[in-house]
């Protein structure tokens, strides 16, 4: 995931490398949150999005102006692919 970010939004090595441990905690924090069975699923999908909202602003923090905006449109599209419905074949 670091190195397609890396080059889909042109990341230096050293920003690659900050970008790894962040990724790293947010998947080790989703597995806790999805292994954690005393949850609901409206408390289970509000600490998913805080969690990565916090992942989300650590990652902007390391990059500079245009990649933030790249980075944005990127989630975006993923977004607007997610919420899509399905296509008819």
């Amino acid at each position: 995931m670091a190195k397609h970010l890396g080059k889909k939004l042109g990341l230096s090595n050293e920003q690659v490398a900050q970008l790894k441990p962040i990724l790293v905690d947010r998947q080790q924090q989703m597995q806790t949150l999805k292994a954690d069975t005393s949850l609901n699923e409206q408390d289970r999908h509000a600490k998913a999005t805080g969690i990565m909202q916090d992942s989300k602003t650590r990652i902007e923090a390391l990059l500079n102006d245009t990649q933030k905006q790249q980075f944005e449109q990127m989630l975006q599209e993923r977004r607007a692919r997610h919420n899509s419905p399905p296509q008819a074949q």
